[in-house]
Protein backbone atom coordinates (compact mmCIF):
# COMPACT_ATOMS: atom_id res chain seq x y z
CA UNK A 1 0.00 0.00 0.00
CA UNK A 2 1.19 3.49 -0.94
CA UNK A 3 2.02 5.63 2.02
CA UNK A 4 -0.52 7.86 2.58
CA UNK A 5 -0.75 12.02 1.63
CA UNK A 6 -0.14 13.73 5.34
CA UNK A 7 -2.23 16.50 4.37
CA UNK A 8 -5.06 14.62 3.55
CA UNK A 9 -4.65 12.37 6.61
CA UNK A 10 -5.27 15.21 8.86
CA UNK A 11 -7.88 16.59 7.04
CA UNK A 12 -9.99 13.97 7.94
CA UNK A 13 -8.41 13.18 10.99
CA UNK A 14 -10.20 16.58 12.18
CA UNK A 15 -12.99 15.81 10.98
CA UNK A 16 -13.81 12.95 12.35
CA UNK A 17 -12.18 14.53 15.53
CA UNK A 18 -15.10 16.95 15.04
CA UNK A 19 -17.72 14.61 14.04
CA UNK A 20 -16.93 12.65 17.31
CA UNK A 21 -18.19 15.73 19.58
CA UNK A 22 -20.16 17.50 17.38
CA UNK A 23 -21.07 19.73 20.57
CA UNK A 24 -17.80 21.00 21.08
CA UNK A 25 -15.70 23.91 19.30
CA UNK A 26 -11.72 23.23 18.85
CA UNK A 27 -9.01 25.46 19.28
CA UNK A 28 -5.84 25.59 16.97
CA UNK A 29 -4.42 23.56 20.20
CA UNK A 30 -6.54 21.32 20.41
CA UNK A 31 -6.44 20.31 17.20
CA UNK A 32 -2.82 20.00 17.17
CA UNK A 33 -2.98 17.77 20.23
CA UNK A 34 -5.00 15.60 18.51
CA UNK A 35 -3.59 15.30 14.87
CA UNK A 36 0.34 15.75 16.48
CA UNK A 37 0.81 18.36 13.49
CA UNK A 38 2.92 21.58 13.85
CA UNK A 39 0.70 25.06 14.17
CA UNK A 40 2.05 25.96 10.32
CA UNK A 41 1.54 22.99 8.85
CA UNK A 42 -1.62 23.01 10.91
CA UNK A 43 -2.82 26.26 9.76
CA UNK A 44 -2.74 25.56 5.71
CA UNK A 45 -4.57 22.46 5.89
CA UNK A 46 -7.00 24.42 8.24
CA UNK A 47 -7.47 27.45 5.22
CA UNK A 48 -8.06 24.86 3.00
CA UNK A 49 -11.07 23.14 5.30
CA UNK A 50 -12.31 26.70 5.42
CA UNK A 51 -12.12 27.81 1.52
CA UNK A 52 -14.16 24.92 0.43
CA UNK A 53 -16.53 25.32 3.39
CA UNK A 54 -16.04 22.49 5.64
CA UNK A 55 -14.73 24.23 8.62
CA UNK A 56 -15.77 28.00 10.05
CA UNK A 57 -13.92 29.41 12.65
CA UNK A 58 -15.26 31.58 14.75
CA UNK A 59 -12.86 35.10 15.08
CA UNK A 60 -13.64 35.56 18.41
CA UNK A 61 -13.28 32.60 20.31
CA UNK A 62 -10.29 31.69 17.77
CA UNK A 63 -12.05 28.19 17.76
CA UNK A 64 -13.43 25.86 14.76
CA UNK A 65 -16.53 23.21 13.85
CA UNK A 66 -17.46 21.70 11.12
CA UNK A 67 -19.30 23.37 8.34
CA UNK A 68 -22.70 23.39 5.64
CA UNK A 69 -20.87 21.54 3.09
CA UNK A 70 -20.40 18.69 5.10
CA UNK A 71 -24.49 18.65 5.40
CA UNK A 72 -24.69 18.54 1.70
CA UNK A 73 -22.24 15.36 1.17
CA UNK A 74 -24.24 13.42 4.01
CA UNK A 75 -26.87 13.75 2.50
CA UNK A 76 -25.72 13.24 -1.27
CA UNK A 77 -24.10 9.90 0.39
CA UNK A 78 -27.11 9.16 2.15
CA UNK A 79 -28.89 9.05 -1.32
CA UNK A 80 -26.66 7.34 -2.83
CA UNK A 81 -27.24 4.60 -0.18
CA UNK A 82 -30.66 2.60 -0.55
CA UNK A 83 -29.82 0.53 2.34
CA UNK A 84 -29.38 3.26 5.17
CA UNK A 85 -32.62 4.55 5.34
CA UNK A 86 -33.81 1.41 6.01
CA UNK A 87 -31.64 0.70 8.62
CA UNK A 88 -32.98 3.83 10.37
CA UNK A 89 -36.20 2.72 10.23
CA UNK A 90 -35.74 -0.06 11.70
CA UNK A 91 -33.83 0.61 14.32
CA UNK A 92 -35.92 3.38 15.43
CA UNK A 93 -38.84 1.66 15.48
CA UNK A 94 -37.12 -1.28 17.69
CA UNK A 95 -36.01 1.23 19.81
CA UNK A 96 -39.64 2.94 20.51
CA UNK A 97 -40.58 -0.34 20.54
CA UNK A 98 -38.42 -1.86 23.03
CA UNK A 99 -37.66 1.60 24.98
CA UNK A 100 -34.01 0.58 24.70
CA UNK A 101 -31.15 2.35 23.50
CA UNK A 102 -30.79 1.02 19.78
CA UNK A 103 -27.21 1.53 18.12
CA UNK A 104 -27.07 1.81 14.14
CA UNK A 105 -23.30 1.29 12.97
CA UNK A 106 -21.39 0.72 10.11
CA UNK A 107 -17.78 -0.57 8.93
CA UNK A 108 -16.12 2.60 7.74
CA UNK A 109 -12.80 1.16 6.23
CA UNK A 110 -10.92 -0.05 8.96
CA UNK A 111 -13.05 1.10 11.87
CA UNK A 112 -16.55 0.98 13.08
CA UNK A 113 -18.30 4.61 13.33
CA UNK A 114 -21.74 5.38 14.88
CA UNK A 115 -24.05 6.32 12.32
CA UNK A 116 -27.37 6.52 14.62
CA UNK A 117 -28.45 6.30 17.80
CA UNK A 118 -31.93 5.88 18.99
CA UNK A 119 -33.79 5.71 22.74
CA UNK A 120 -31.02 7.22 24.24
CA UNK A 121 -31.93 8.79 28.07
CA UNK A 122 -30.03 11.27 29.54
CA UNK A 123 -27.18 9.66 31.23
CA UNK A 124 -28.07 6.24 30.19
CA UNK A 125 -25.95 5.62 26.82
CA UNK A 126 -23.90 2.62 26.61
CA UNK A 127 -22.57 2.71 23.27
CA UNK A 128 -20.61 4.90 20.88
CA UNK A 129 -21.54 8.24 19.69
CA UNK A 130 -22.96 8.93 16.22
CA UNK A 131 -19.33 10.34 14.58
CA UNK A 132 -17.47 7.81 17.17
CA UNK A 133 -14.84 5.61 15.74
CA UNK A 134 -13.38 2.61 17.14
CA UNK A 135 -10.86 0.27 15.43
CA UNK A 136 -12.54 -3.21 13.37
CA UNK A 137 -9.86 -5.17 15.35
CA UNK A 138 -11.09 -8.69 17.09
CA UNK A 139 -13.03 -8.77 19.85
CA UNK A 140 -14.85 -5.48 18.45
CA UNK A 141 -17.29 -6.03 15.03
CA UNK A 142 -17.02 -9.80 14.78
CA UNK A 143 -20.21 -9.53 12.79
CA UNK A 144 -18.56 -7.09 9.77
CA UNK A 145 -16.04 -9.97 9.79
CA UNK A 146 -18.36 -13.34 10.07
CA UNK A 147 -18.74 -13.38 6.43
CA UNK A 148 -15.69 -11.66 4.84
CA UNK A 149 -13.47 -13.19 2.62
CA UNK A 150 -10.50 -15.27 4.51
CA UNK A 151 -7.87 -12.71 4.67
CA UNK A 152 -10.05 -10.16 6.27
CA UNK A 153 -10.89 -12.35 8.61
CA UNK A 154 -7.31 -13.55 9.27
CA UNK A 155 -6.38 -9.24 9.56
CA UNK A 156 -9.08 -9.51 11.95
CA UNK A 157 -8.39 -11.82 13.87
CA UNK A 158 -4.60 -10.86 14.31
CA UNK A 159 -4.82 -7.87 14.66
CA UNK A 160 -2.58 -5.64 16.55
CA UNK A 161 -0.43 -2.39 14.78
CA UNK A 162 2.26 -3.53 18.22
CA UNK A 163 1.01 -0.87 20.26
CA UNK A 164 3.50 -1.19 23.31
CA UNK A 165 4.39 -4.88 21.71
CA UNK A 166 0.46 -6.10 22.34
CA UNK A 167 0.62 -9.20 20.11
CA UNK A 168 -2.49 -11.64 19.58
CA UNK A 169 -1.37 -15.42 21.66
CA UNK A 170 -2.51 -18.42 19.49
CA UNK A 171 -5.40 -19.70 21.57
CA UNK A 172 -6.90 -16.01 21.65
CA UNK A 173 -6.92 -15.79 17.39
CA UNK A 174 -8.62 -19.38 17.46
CA UNK A 175 -11.00 -18.46 20.15
CA UNK A 176 -11.98 -15.55 17.80
CA UNK A 177 -12.11 -17.71 14.83
CA UNK A 178 -14.70 -20.05 16.53
CA UNK A 179 -16.88 -16.73 17.58
CA UNK A 180 -17.02 -15.81 14.07
CA UNK A 181 -18.19 -19.70 12.46
CA UNK A 182 -21.22 -19.06 15.71
CA UNK A 183 -22.00 -15.81 14.53
CA UNK A 184 -22.21 -17.23 10.79
CA UNK A 185 -24.58 -19.86 12.29
CA UNK A 186 -26.54 -17.77 14.55
CA UNK A 187 -27.06 -15.21 12.36
CA UNK A 188 -26.76 -12.77 14.69
CA UNK A 189 -24.53 -11.46 18.31
CA UNK A 190 -25.50 -11.75 21.64
CA UNK A 191 -22.76 -10.03 24.07
CA UNK A 192 -22.56 -10.82 27.41
CA UNK A 193 -21.83 -8.55 30.18
CA UNK A 194 -18.33 -8.83 31.88
CA UNK A 195 -15.80 -6.44 33.60
CA UNK A 196 -13.67 -5.99 30.15
CA UNK A 197 -16.86 -4.67 28.12
CA UNK A 198 -17.89 -2.43 31.13
CA UNK A 199 -14.62 -1.22 31.19
CA UNK A 200 -14.64 -0.47 27.21
CA UNK A 201 -18.09 1.26 27.74
CA UNK A 202 -16.95 3.18 29.75
CA UNK A 203 -13.77 4.52 28.25
CA UNK A 204 -16.25 5.54 25.16
CA UNK A 205 -18.33 7.75 27.49
CA UNK A 206 -15.38 9.34 28.73
CA UNK A 207 -12.85 9.36 25.98
CA UNK A 208 -10.83 12.55 25.36
CA UNK A 209 -9.37 12.04 21.18
CA UNK A 210 -6.12 11.71 20.93
CA UNK A 211 -2.66 9.70 21.07
CA UNK A 212 -3.26 8.93 24.90
CA UNK A 213 -6.59 8.01 24.33
CA UNK A 214 -6.12 5.49 21.50
CA UNK A 215 -3.47 3.47 23.55
CA UNK A 216 -5.45 3.39 26.19
CA UNK A 217 -8.04 1.56 24.16
CA UNK A 218 -5.42 -0.60 22.56
CA UNK A 219 -4.64 -1.88 25.92
CA UNK A 220 -8.46 -2.42 26.55
CA UNK A 221 -8.92 -4.33 23.67
CA UNK A 222 -5.89 -6.56 24.52
CA UNK A 223 -7.84 -7.26 27.72
CA UNK A 224 -10.83 -8.02 25.81
CA UNK A 225 -8.98 -11.11 23.83
CA UNK A 226 -11.16 -13.95 24.48
CA UNK A 227 -13.67 -14.44 22.15
CA UNK A 228 -16.74 -12.39 21.78
CA UNK A 229 -18.55 -12.94 25.28
CA UNK A 230 -21.60 -14.97 23.19
CA UNK A 231 -22.76 -17.92 25.10
CA UNK A 232 -22.22 -21.11 23.11
CA UNK A 233 -25.36 -22.37 24.07
CA UNK A 234 -29.07 -19.93 24.39
CA UNK A 235 -31.15 -22.13 25.79
CA UNK A 236 -35.10 -21.52 26.13
CA UNK A 237 -35.24 -21.68 30.01
CA UNK A 238 -32.11 -20.07 30.75
CA UNK A 239 -31.01 -16.71 32.38
CA UNK A 240 -28.50 -14.43 30.54
CA UNK A 241 -26.90 -11.07 31.70
CA UNK A 242 -27.11 -9.69 28.27
CA UNK A 243 -24.98 -6.33 26.87
CA UNK A 244 -26.26 -6.19 23.38
CA UNK A 245 -28.16 -8.00 20.71
CA UNK A 246 -26.74 -7.12 17.14
CA UNK A 247 -27.53 -7.99 13.90
CA UNK A 248 -26.18 -7.41 10.40
CA UNK A 249 -27.19 -5.65 7.57
CA UNK A 250 -26.27 -7.37 4.04
CA UNK A 251 -25.69 -4.90 1.08
CA UNK A 252 -26.36 -7.01 -2.65
CA UNK A 253 -22.93 -7.93 -2.69
CA UNK A 254 -23.59 -9.91 0.83
CA UNK A 255 -21.27 -7.83 2.70
CA UNK A 256 -22.52 -6.58 5.63
CA UNK A 257 -22.43 -2.35 5.62
CA UNK A 258 -24.16 -2.19 8.89
CA UNK A 259 -24.99 -3.56 12.21
CA UNK A 260 -28.39 -2.79 14.73
CA UNK A 261 -27.48 -3.24 18.18
CA UNK A 262 -29.93 -3.24 20.67
CA UNK A 263 -28.73 -2.52 24.47
CA UNK A 264 -30.26 -4.54 27.44
CA UNK A 265 -30.83 -3.73 30.90
CA UNK A 266 -28.79 -5.01 33.81
CA UNK A 267 -31.70 -7.74 34.49
CA UNK A 268 -31.15 -11.21 33.28
CA UNK A 269 -33.41 -11.87 30.06
CA UNK A 270 -34.64 -15.44 29.87
CA UNK A 271 -33.35 -17.55 26.84
CA UNK A 272 -36.88 -18.59 25.32
CA UNK A 273 -37.48 -14.39 25.35
CA UNK A 274 -34.02 -13.37 23.85
CA UNK A 275 -34.26 -16.22 21.11
CA UNK A 276 -37.50 -14.45 20.41
CA UNK A 277 -36.16 -11.11 19.55
CA UNK A 278 -33.31 -12.30 18.04
CA UNK A 279 -34.95 -13.58 15.17
CA UNK A 280 -37.63 -10.67 15.58
CA UNK A 281 -34.92 -8.34 14.78
CA UNK A 282 -33.15 -10.79 12.22
CA UNK A 283 -36.21 -11.07 10.15
CA UNK A 284 -36.71 -7.29 10.37
CA UNK A 285 -33.00 -6.79 9.05
CA UNK A 286 -32.96 -8.80 6.49
CA UNK A 287 -36.56 -7.61 4.83
CA UNK A 288 -34.03 -3.79 4.58
CA UNK A 289 -32.80 -5.70 1.60
CA UNK A 290 -36.07 -6.20 0.18
CA UNK A 291 -37.21 -3.14 0.66
CA UNK A 292 -34.06 -0.90 -0.98
CA UNK A 293 -33.86 -3.37 -3.78
CA UNK A 294 -35.85 -1.34 -6.03
CA UNK A 295 -33.37 1.61 -5.56
CA UNK A 296 -30.56 -1.26 -6.09
CA UNK A 297 -32.41 -2.18 -9.86
CA UNK A 298 -32.85 1.68 -10.50
CA UNK A 299 -28.97 1.94 -10.54
CA UNK A 300 -28.79 4.30 -7.02
CA UNK A 301 -26.03 1.95 -5.44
Amino acid sequence: MSRPALSALRALEIIDLMAAQPAEKFTLSDIMRFTGTNASSLHAILNVMMQRGYLLRDPERKTYRLAPALVAIGEAAARHDPLLEQARQVASAWAARSGRETLLTARAGSDIIGVARFAVQAGMSTSLRVGQRVPLRAPLGGLFIAWSDEEDIAAWCAPRDQVQGQVVSQSAREGHERALQLLRHRGFLVSLRSAEHGAFTRHLADVEEGAGAQASLAMLLAAMDNGLYQPPEIHPDGEYSVRMLSVPIFDRHRRVLYNIGVSYPHEPVRGAQLLAEADSLVEACSAIWADAAPAFASGNT
